[in-house]
């Protein structure tokens, strides 16, 4: 348990009533919590405690007939009770001492969850863009509810971020509404610890991609492995290492997120992503199609499917792709992107222009981030307008701009140094020569 809570939660009771003048047992209650953090069993013999809580000379004190420690406890016990019943019936966690035992437990006071938590939590597990869109509003749902729960306030975090990843919502509202967000988790002290890491994590990616601030993210990850190592905080920490294009220990670090969760489908898609930007198309094909092959509505692995067409080649039938994605997921602006892309690596400008027009329009109403608009200028052979359009997604946050670094897309501007100038100022390479900034 955090030490700040215990802190905390020991000052409020020795304000309370039942503690207020009650300075032995405060004391005893002080000299148990000293020994459980200190691991000190020992400590909690009765002979032990008779003598450093009550005075009792070790050379005189007999526990079988004198029974100071067990009337103490007793009445401690009874203290607890009435300030957990009274002024402590709203405390995030509680001091117990079971009968019998001296070893004092400090544990959270369970609450009740809204239904809506446990709805949004399973809706983002899905990893679909109505999912994730559902799960925003079940967020929303759980916090008119319960407006201090740590629980929906991570929710709410949670699928503010996967809905910026998806390009539903843009980065700037979002991301600073996610920060807040976990920060608010982070502030109700009956989250547990494992949610706490997920909060944690949750800030890493923010800074990371949103911010763009490596060291805090940094922080922040090694907060939440200190709390509760998970599936999801490996594959967090993956994802920025990926992008940072440490790609080995990204793939081990998604390894591990698979070892403790086999069946998320997501981690299987990053796992082929790192393969795409290492430039194995052919290892991230057969990854892309696995996931299809179970999930055909998975939407990101659709995204990069279609895209390997353009990596590899294959205009024609990225074109196919791209239509097929626009067409199902119409709200979605990676179809009109991808199409422009796809016409103008076919030679067909007007095309890809107007397409490209489409896309503008979208960007003017807040339903496409600038660094598609840069993809398309960049599959165009316009490096200017390349760079203005990745020049906005710096200025806008624009969640996508991350991968800049790793992106295929932008193979036509790595020449140029106006764009390893870029990636240093933005924060993603350590020199304008594309080294990793994260050292190895």
């Amino acid at each position: 348990m955090d030490a700040a809570l215990v802190d905390a939660e020991l000052g409020r009771l020795a304000a309370s009533a039942p503690f207020r003048r009650a300075h032995r047992h405060l004391r005893f209650l002080r000299h148990l919590l000293a020994l459980a953090r200190a691991g000190d069993s020992a400590g909690l013999r009765e002979m032990a405690l008779g003598v450093a809580v009550f005075h009792r000379r070790a050379d005189q004190f007999d526990p079988r007939s004198d029974s100071i420690v067990r009337v103490e406890a007793r009445r401690l016990r009874q203290k607890l009770a009435d300030y957990y019943a009274g002024e402590g019936r709203e405390a995030a966690i509680e001091f117990a001492l079971p009968i019998g035992s001296y070893q004092i437990e400090v544990r959270p006071r369970l609450r009740p969850v809204p239904e809506a938590v446990h709805l949004g939590r399973a809706a983002l597990a899905l990893g679909t863009l109505p999912a994730s869109q559902r799960a925003v509003s079940l967020a929303e749902q759980a916090l008119g509810e319960a407006p201090d729960l740590g629980l929906a306030w991570l929710l709410k975090s949670a699928a503010l971020v996967s809905a910026v990843g998806l390009t539903t919502l843009p980065a700037p509202g979002a991301m600073p509404a996610a920060r807040e967000a976990a920060r608010r988790a982070l502030a109700d002290p009956r989250l547990p610890d494992v949610e706490r890491a997920e909060a944690h994590s949750l800030l890493a990616l923010v800074a990371f991609s949103h911010d763009r601030t490596w060291p805090q993210a940094l922080q922040e990850v090694r907060r939440a492995q200190l709390l509760a190592p998970s599936a999801p905080l490996h594959a967090r920490e993956g994802w920025m290492l990926m992008y940072a294009r440490r790609f080995d220990a990204a793939r081990r670090a998604y390894a591990a997120a698979r070892a403790r969760d086999p069946l998320s489908l997501t981690y299987r898609v990053h796992e082929s992503l790192i393969a795409l930007y290492e430039r194995n198309y052919a290892q991230a094909a057969a990854g892309f199609e696995d996931v299809l092959s179970v999930a055909p509505g998975h939407v990101v692995a659709q995204s990069l499917s279609a895209a390997l067409h353009l990596y590899e080649g294959r205009h024609a039938a990225g074109e196919r792709a791209y239509r097929q994605l626009q067409a199902s997921l119409p709200s979605l602006s990676i179809g009109l992107c991808g199409l422009a892309q796809a016409l103008a690596l076919q030679g067909d400008a007007a095309a890809a222009e107007a397409t490209f027009g489409e896309l503008t329009q979208r960007f003017e109403a807040g339903a496409a981030p600038p660094y598609q608009l840069a993809m398309v200028r960049a599959r165009l052979q316009d490096a200017p307008g390349a760079l203005h359009w990745l020049d906005r997604a710096a200025a806008l946050h624009d969640f996508n701009l991350v991968c800049a670094a790793v992106d295929p897309a932008f193979d036509s501007l790595r020449p140029l140094p106006a764009f390893g100038e870029r990636l240093v100022h933005w924060g993603l390479a350590a020199d304008r020569d594309g080294t990793p900034i994260i050292p190895a």
